[in-house]
């Protein structure tokens, strides 16, 4: 994806969510997809990995990112994935994680780590 349409599409989630006051930042990371920083409210995206990936696994990327900001906790437990769950099946995620996968596997970006990928 582009970065004009991440950046729209990053603020249609944070609408969704309901939330304020966070930003978003695409930028090179040597092991990350994405990660959020509380302190800053900065939501940062691997900007070598999107570039591969199409609007359905950005998306996903992304709300994995805002929901831990929305629950305010880091780890994915019970109130991380009653969340997550309103936006996606645990099928549903699973499929899209390995489209993920896949898609960094065929890129050769195999030396970034997902996002904790949570592969349920």
């Amino acid at each position: 994806m582009e970065r004009k349409e991440v950046i729209k599409l990053f603020r249609e989630i944070v609408k969704e969510l309901g939330l304020e006051g966070v930003r978003i930042r695409l930028v090179p990371m040597k092991r990350k997809i994405a990660s959020f920083s509380f302190k800053t409210k900065i939501l940062k995206v691997n900007r070598r990995v999107i570039e591969f990936l199409d609007y359905e696994l950005v998306r996903y990327i992304i709300l994995h990112e805002l929901i831990h900001f929305k629950i305010n906790d880091v780890n994915h437990g019970k109130r991380f994935f009653e969340e997550f769950g309103k936006y996606y099946t645990e099928k549903d995620a699973r499929i899209i994680e390995i489209k993920l996968i896949q898609k960094l596997i065929s890129a050769r970006i195999l030396e970034i780590t997902p996002f904790p990928l949570q592969l349920l």
